[in-house]
């Protein structure tokens, strides 16, 4: 009886612990794969123009469903959104965009406006 069992980074002690009760079992694992997606992992900041918490949820909302991001800070008070993980800069402000708002590029920097 022979299994194969490939492992990335978030479920490699699931692994070894699994490997160790079975002998059998090998390990597949990939760390130019790893490091390939750590380096793709990046954070973005926007400038979006909200209103009320009802531009909040709606920011949230889209953010939410997109792929690659690992989390996001949505700050009404700043009208700044910061959206961190492995997406590309111009595919998140595209995204935060279709809710309607104006959406910008955070500036280096750049302070909230009054």
């Amino acid at each position: 009886f022979y299994r194969e069992l490939k492992c990335f980074p978030t479920n490699v002690m699931r692994c070894l612990s699994i490997l160790s009760h079975n002998k059998s079992l090998s390990l597949s694992y990939k760390p130019s794969l790893w490091l390939n997606r750590k380096a793709m992992s990046q954070t973005v900041v926007l400038r979006v123009a909200m209103t009320c918490e009802g531009c909040v949820g709606a920011v949230k909302r889209v953010l939410g469903k997109m792929e690659g991001v690992e989390s996001f800070d949505v700050d009404i008070k700043e009208q700044k959104v910061t959206v961190k993980g492995n997406v590309q800069p111009d595919a998140v402000l595209q995204t935060v965009s279709k809710t309607g708002k104006k959406t910008a590029f955070w500036e280096e920097g750049e302070t909230a406006k009054a």
